[in-house]
């Protein structure tokens, strides 16, 4: 889950000069973890990143939310793509970290698939 969070955001052209590439796929491993629990991002993973880092929770969402805000204007269309609809404007932290776990779980899933297919096709 990590490694396909740092490719999005290679493909969005965000570097780790950010703190938010690094406090990013945490996020996302967390949200991803307790997803069918109800779930507060500001309430439940923030802190817990910030408690990681030595750092306070909105802190860690301010960092999150440069590293989005920028992703929205280096590649605004693979943006698009992960939110799932045409975006008008740039989605929240919080959004977008939703967003991602469901675009990961689903490239992840469609992915395998396809390999499978392939597999079988090429086993008869």
């Amino acid at each position: 889950m990590e490694n396909a969070t740092l490719q999005v955001l290679s493909k969005c052209n965000i570097t780790p000069k950010y703190k938010g590439y690094t406090y990013l796929p945490v996020a996302v491993r967390l949200a991803d973890q307790y997803m069918r629990e109800p779930l507060c991002i500001m309430a439940d993973i923030y802190p817990v990143i910030g408690q990681i880092y030595d750092e306070s929770p909105r802190k860690v969402e301010r960092a999150i939310r440069k590293v989005v805000e920028v992703g929205w204007q280096n590649n605004r269309e693979y943006m698009v793509e992960i939110m799932g609809f045409d975006a008008k404007k740039c989605p929240g932290s919080a959004q977008f970290i939703d967003a991602l776990v469901y675009y990961i779980n689903w490239k992840m899933t469609h992915t395998s698939q396809q390999e499978c297919r392939g597999i079988l096709e090429t086993q008869q």
